[in-house]
């Protein structure tokens, strides 16, 4: 009998502990923070670069490591580039943050001309371009590792 109550016991605490760390997962998940900024970093005969910094923020007061984010960007609907993708942690401190910079997105000439010719002809005028920024990354909590992905529309800023 007593055995049983052990058993009992301990797969009770298990599965408490399970449902205690998955809701801290997913809290953490939500609350953190990312604030992207997208300029434009060059103009050829390539195509366009533009180059994506993000300022990752953790108001929580556990730490944690994220992959390197890799971006894809949309224009209109229609995906335009995307970053590299780097095998990279990058720790996020209690009640802290982390930048990543310089994510250079090239999107191609053909692309220009075949996607999305409106971008070059707003540089080229000095218009807004409002681009989609998908931010995607691992989040590891140690234990587990969940998927983090977030989606920013941000105004293309001249070359600096």
């Amino acid at each position: 009998m007593s055995k049983k109550l052990l058993t009992i016991a301990l797969i009770g605490g298990g599965v408490i502990a399970g449902y205690s760390f998955y809701a801290k997962m997913k809290k953490t998940q939500a609350e953190l923070v990312v604030v992207p900024d997208a300029s434009i970093h060059a103009v050829n005969w390539d195509g366009i670069i533009i180059r994506i910094d993000l300022l990752l923020k953790n108001p929580t007061k556990g730490s944690f490591f994220i992959k390197y984010p890799f971006v894809k960007l949309t224009y209109k609907g229609n995906t335009v580039g995307s970053s590299e993708a780097k095998d990279t942690d990058i720790k996020m401190p209690a009640f802290g943050q982390a930048k990543v910079e310089k994510l250079l997105v090239s999107i191609p000439i053909l692309s220009i001309f075949s996607v999305s010719s409106s971008i070059l002809k707003a540089i080229r005028n000095k218009e807004k371009v409002m681009i989609t920024a998908t931010m995607m990354t691992t989040i590891d909590l140690g234990l587990a590792t969940i998927p983090f992905e977030e989606n920013h529309d941000v105004i293309l800023k001249s070359k600096k």
